[in-house]
């Protein structure tokens, strides 16, 4: 926790006396800086990736629900390091969330969704989606964006409070893995072997089975796998509303680079309390180094926006906390031994989307990019990474 002395700070508001304070001089001071845990490692193993396998996992807000952005990440890793997978998907298809390879689809008679954003449940996986069969033998296909060779390894992520089974079919190879009682717990299923895309997945019984997303990763198990899991509207808090023990089937996709790429939403709540945001960053990142004390953790910073589209000055017309929020995910990078990579700053500051929208870079909702503004972003970040990667 800071000491927050009204003494020493640049007021931003005044109401209520020096507990409704935030201080501009705080987080303008950044503190020592502790090493990065894990570039060293990271680089090392993306050195011999076409040996064995790297894993990156990307947890953020609509931006990654595109998968633009992440799934240019990914063609950039895959072409320098290798194609390791597609990685972590949905087990059904989620309005709003594509995927850059892959196109689930699935009968809506067969399969009832339940997402963390609308709905509670204290059974939500890691990535805030529920999928539950509701008719016998209900089928899934995973389709591909673009026809390829590529052999797959695919496991399914569930939780059955009776003894199931799922059976896969590519057109060549048919195939069946148990999915055994998991006492409430999510698990990830044995994989299903050597299997090609498009593929047909299918639930034997849809009692007591719910399914929070398929696993694709290449059969070789070399190079980089890169999963995207976002959710339209959401916060890093959003983590909250999963069941305990999210954190482990994380651990199990065995992450050596984990990126946070939240602060949009945040930065659109005009009540949102800065100091509060700030606490609860930093043990959400302290919470993650417990449980992946190996991997290197990655803050992506929003990208620029803007909120009010009559405000004459550039200040009136973003978010009232964009600002406040980047520079706190600056600064808990910092104390958490993590990396900051600063999206607004790369757009060209304040306001800049204005001039992205105008380049045909930008969505008209001066908030989300298009397809060409996020694999433009990605390239920024990817470079940043490397530089990172390089320095260590």
């Amino acid at each position: 926790m800071w000491l927050w002395l009204c003494r020493s700070m640049v007021l931003l508001a005044v109401s209520g006396g020096c507990s409704a304070l935030f201080s501009i001089r705080a987080l303008a001071a950044e503190p020592q800086a502790v090493p990065v845990s894990g570039l060293v490692t990271l680089a090392d193993k993306l050195k011999v990736s076409h040996g064995s396998s790297v894993n990156i996992v990307q947890l953020g807000d609509s931006h990654t629900a595109a998968d633009w952005f992440s799934g240019e990440m990914r063609r950039l890793f895959q072409l320098q390091y290798g194609e390791g997978g597609i990685g972590f998907v949905a087990a059904t298809p989620v309005s709003g969330t594509r995927y850059d390879q892959v196109v689930l689809a699935a009968d809506s008679d067969q399969w009832r969704l339940i997402s963390s954003r609308y709905q509670h449940s204290d059974e939500f996986p890691l990535g805030g989606y529920l999928a539950l069969p509701v008719a016998p033998n209900a089928h899934v296909r995973i389709g591909v964006r673009e026809p390829h060779e590529m052999r797959y390894r695919v496991s399914a992520l569930y939780r059955a409070d009776v003894d199931s089974g799922l059976v896969a079919d590519d057109g060549i190879r048919h195939m069946a893995v148990p999915l055994l009682s998991t006492s409430g717990q999510w698990r990830f299923s044995r994989a299903l072997e050597n299997l090609a895309l498009p593929l047909d997945l299918a639930i034997i019984s849809e009692r007591g089975v719910a399914l929070g997303g398929w696993n694709i990763e290449s059969q070789q198990q070399t190079g980089v796998t890169y999963s995207a899991l976002g959710i339209n509207g959401a916060t890093l808090n959003s983590v909250d509303s999963w069941q305990a023990g999210w954190e482990h089937t994380l651990n199990a996709l065995h992450p050596d680079l984990l990126v946070l790429a939240y602060g949009g939403n945040e930065a659109f709540d005009d009540d949102l309390d800065p100091r509060r945001y700030h606490d609860e960053l930093l043990e959400k990142l302290a919470f993650l180094r417990r449980t992946l004390p190996a991997t290197v953790l990655l803050l992506v910073g929003p990208a620029d926006s803007i909120k009010q589209r009559s405000g004459m000055a550039c200040e009136e017309r973003q978010p009232k906390n964009l600002s406040r929020v980047i520079q706190i995910q600056r600064q808990a990078a910092l104390r958490a031994g993590a990396l900051f990579w600063d999206w607004q700053a790369y757009m060209g500051g304040p306001c800049s989307i204005e001039a992205w929208q105008a380049d045909h870079l930008a969505q008209n909702d001066l908030v989300h990019l298009n397809e060409q503004g996020y694999r433009k972003s990605a390239a920024g970040l990817y470079r940043y990474l490397q530089t990172r990667l390089a320095g260590q």
